[in-house]
């Protein structure tokens, strides 16, 4: 609910009500009532959904590092915990894009999430904990956005009493390249 709690969003649900009250005036008022509750409908369906992120790419990278490739085996771990949820607010420091104005308008918050796996290896008896941060990013043309790019990784690792900690994506490094997609719908 408080995703789609943004002034666009309101906006288009009075529209929808003047479009519903007006709707018998004229056949134009019927195409508007149809067209805002299409949007309307669409808007809070995309914003209400939960966050997933790409579990094979996601495992890819984690068994890439050295470090844990030698703890952790592709046959012989298991996922303990699972958790991921999208950030609040418009104060994240790394994009400063969301303050605008305008973008204010249309969000409520940055689109971004905040996640982690918990996750354990039956041989070696290594347990890890796996954060991340995500954020939308467009990488075509097109401006349609691949709504869940992680741009911070880190790999809390406990082992035999020994605790480590890996950075697998450093955000100042990742953020250099690539910008946040600031959605405008």
């Amino acid at each position: 609910m408080h995703r789609s709690n943004d002034a666009w969003t309101r906006m288009l649900a009075g529209w929808v009500g003047l479009s519903f009250m007006m709707f018998s005036q004229a056949p134009i008022w019927k195409l508007h009532l149809l067209a805002s509750s299409i949007t309307l409908y669409t808007r809070i369906r995309d914003k209400g959904a939960e966050p997933t992120l790409d579990e094979i790419w996601f495992f890819d990278t984690i068994f890439k590092n050295e470090k844990i490739a030698s703890l952790f085996s592709a046959k012989t771990f298991h996922v303990i915990d699972f958790d991921q949820e999208w950030e609040a607010g418009l104060a994240n420091p790394y994009f400063p894009e969301y303050r605008s104005t305008t973008a204010k308008f249309f969000n409520t918050d940055m689109s971004t999430t905040t996640g982690s796996y918990k996750m354990g290896d039956v041989e070696s008896g290594a347990t890890m904990t796996v954060h991340f941060k995500t954020m939308p990013y467009s990488n075509n043309k097109f401006n349609f956005t691949e709504p869940f790019m992680v741009y911070d990784m880190w790999a809390e690792i406990s082992h035999n009493g020994d605790y480590h900690v890996e950075h697998l994506i450093k955000a100042e490094e990742h953020l250099k390249t690539k910008s946040i997609f600031v959605l405008w719908h």
